[in-house]
């Protein structure tokens, strides 16, 4: 066989041509942050700032069987939706208001929220709010949010709130004033009359005081419904993985302070998932609630972690009947896929009740 030979300079050019291909460097590759996890609870919040988070992971082979907060965000690690589900099938009794899932669109500096049932049908929340418009800062944090009906119209919720402007100050804490249709700055709740709020948080994350403030100065509200001595902050302590044990209301003082309902602080004990086994009461002298309210309130959850008997107990732990509807012992029922599909009353015999001013 004949071979012909290949000049020299040719071959030259064609290895220094692979070569420098070969020591090209590769474009940057963007990392897509788009990713589905699976917890057992949401952490706890007390204001519309706070993005929903979750606490104890489940993988996804094990919320096929637990009651779990689906967290979906997108690719570039921005939340899209939070839904309440047991293997997949959305769930109407979550912490979410009174919804099963809740969906994010984003547009030009604006987080759009909105809320669905079980159905997966649009809802309305916190008395007739269709759609929270947030506005995000250049970071991407919110900082201030409005409320609108099915329409486009600007509404109010149930607590006569309409919008919310939220700053980050130069201590770290998050500073949140609240305003009507009439752009008049309003309180919380009729039964938290404050009006502006800071919140701190700990380098986890979690809310560690919600706290009254006037100007720069750390005040009491001393309205009708924030008890004889005034109440300034709550405090709360969590587990590492921020789970709720204490929940505390303090005056400017430092001295426990009843709320409207005649309690200053709640003591979770919870078990290895997060979950409240009991709740204990307490008022202003740091003794057990009595009258009208149920000192101590003991939970037990099923397998799937759904919460399937509540008791109500006194001060000596003996089970008790609530003065308000007469109901000492509450059990819930469940399908196969996870749905509530009754609900039982009974008095402190054990004898089935109707409870006070329950109508079907």
């Amino acid at each position: 066989m004949k071979f012909t030979k290949v000049p020299l300079i040719i071959f030259s050019v064609v290895l220094t041509g692979i070569v420098i291909l070969s020591c090209k460097p590769k474009q940057a590759e963007t990392k897509s942050l788009a990713r589905v996890e699976y917890y057992r609870n949401l952490l706890f919040s007390e204001t519309s700032y706070d993005v929903e988070r979750g606490s104890h992971p489940l993988t996804a082979e094990e919320a096929k069987n637990i009651n779990s907060y689906k967290l979906t965000y997108d690719s570039i690690g921005r939340l899209v939706s939070v839904e309440f589900v047991r293997n997949d099938v959305l769930l109407d009794y979550s912490s979410m208001r009174e919804a099963a899932k809740i969906a994010y669109e984003y547009t030009e500096g604006k987080q759009i929220k909105r809320f669905f049932n079980k159905d997966n049908k649009q809802i309305k929340v916190d008395g007739g709010v269709y759609t929270y418009e947030y506005t995000l800062d250049t970071a991407g944090q919110r900082a201030g949010l409005k409320f609108y009906d099915s329409l486009g119209t600007p509404v109010e919720n149930r607590n006569k709130i309409h919008s919310y402007v939220w700053a980050k100050l130069a201590d770290g804490m998050i500073k949140e004033n609240r305003y009507n249709l009439a752009n008049e700055e309003t309180i919380m709740s009729e039964f938290c009359p404050f009006y502006e709020l800071r919140f701190t948080y700990n380098d986890q994350g979690y809310v560690t005081r919600m706290a009254n403030y006037q100007g720069d100065s750390l005040y009491n509200c001393t309205a009708e419904n924030c008890g004889d001595i005034g109440v300034s902050y709550f405090a709360f302590e969590t587990t590492p993985q921020g789970d709720v044990t204490s929940f505390t209301v303090k005056n400017t003082a430092g001295h426990l302070s009843n709320l409207y309902w005649g309690w200053a602080k709640r003591l979770n004990k919870l078990d290895e998932n997060g979950y409240v086994l009991e709740s204990e009461v307490y008022d202003q002298d740091d003794e057990l609630v009595g009258g009208k309210m149920i000192p101590i309130t003991q939970n037990v959850y099923d397998e799937h972690g759904a919460l399937v008997k509540s008791v109500n107990l006194d001060k000596n732990r003996i089970v008790t009947n609530n003065p308000g509807d007469g109901v000492a012992v509450t059990e819930y029922k469940y399908d196969d896929q996870g749905h509530r599909v009754e609900t039982l009353y009974f008095d402190k015999d054990n004898v089935a009740v109707t409870p006070k001013g329950f109508s079907m």
